[in-house]
Parts: structure tokens; sequence; C-alpha cells
């Protein structure tokens, strides 16, 4: 059978700098979603991003165990060429 696919899926609206916002870092949408909803699917090791019916980008997820550490921002340079 297929392994079971657990994740948690949340609503986010991209910042017009086309990032979206999780557990205190943040990560970089491609930019023609600015300002824009997209679905994120959380799962234990990974942040995978959709919309439109279609995966848009998968980051690695930060699991940061310490409070009072400022976030973190992944980029992935690709998302910011026209």
């Amino acid at each position: 059978g297929r392994p079971f696919d657990g994740f948690v899926e949340q609503t986010k609206r991209v910042s017009p700098t086309c990032l979206i916002q999780f557990e205190g870092n943040r990560y970089s949408v491609p930019a023609s979603f600015a300002n824009r909803p997209i679905s994120l699917r959380v799962y234990p090791d990974r942040l995978r991003i959709i919309a439109e019916g279609q995966v848009l980008c998968v980051h690695d997820r930060i699991i940061t165990r310490s409070h009072g550490v400022p976030g973190r921002t992944v980029y992935d340079w690709r998302h910011y060429l026209a």
C-alpha cells in the first residue's frame, strides 16, 4: 500500500516580497504569486506550497527548539527571476 501522506494544510497569503510566514520563519514563493493566496502543506520535514492545483515549490522545514531566536528566511533565488 501507499505510505500515508500525512500533512496539515493551511491557507496563507503571499507577501508583496514573495514570502510566506510559518512558525516564525519565512519562505520564498515564486514572484508571480505575490499578494495571492496559496495552500501550505506542512509535513514533518518539509513545506509544500500549492496554488491553482500545482506544486509551486518545496522547502525544507526549519525546526527551531529555542525561543527568542530570530526567525530565518529561506530564499530560492529562482523565485525572483521574472
